[in-house]
């Protein structure tokens, strides 16, 4: 496994808790591209202190106290104000504190380029597999490399 596999491994790992804390969705994805070795590790030490800091580790515990379908419900009926979803607000705060601290630029993950489709230079947000224009919204698919 490469170092962008092993960041974006534990990245994955993390997804979850950190959505559920509010960290911004554009934050978690890499963008895949050649990186230097020691971006990388740099990037790779960072989001692992992150996940073994005592605040990853607060909103994973409240996070788990629920299940994910039971969270989702509470969306959907637009329930608030019950104590896990005020426990989650309160330790979401130090972990979004934590996110923002020296995080690497690998993780603002948005890129000027040109769109084939508006033929404007226009901000992408890349995901998983894609990216997306931020001017007219056509997503296009990433095809992998490694095939």
């Amino acid at each position: 496994m490469n170092s962008l596999e092993s960041l974006n491994s534990l990245l994955d790992k993390m997804r979850t808790i950190l959505k559920a804390a509010k960290i911004p969705d554009h934050q978690l994805y890499v963008i895949p591209k050649e990186y230097k070795t020691k971006t990388l590790a740099t990037a790779f030490d960072w989001l692992h202190d992150v996940y073994l800091s005592n605040e990853y580790s607060r909103v994973y515990l409240v996070w788990e106290s629920v299940s994910p379908e039971v969270w989702e419900n509470y969306k959907l009926l637009d329930i608030t104000d019950l104590t896990e979803q005020r426990l989650l607000t309160v330790t979401s705060k130090t972990l979004i504190k934590l996110w923002k601290n020296k995080r690497p630029r690998l993780f603002i993950n948005r890129q000027v380029e040109l769109c084939n489709t508006c033929e404007e230079k226009s901000t992408f947000t890349y995901k998983d597999n894609y990216k997306q224009c931020g001017d007219c919204q056509e997503i296009t698919i990433e095809q992998d490399t490694n095939s």
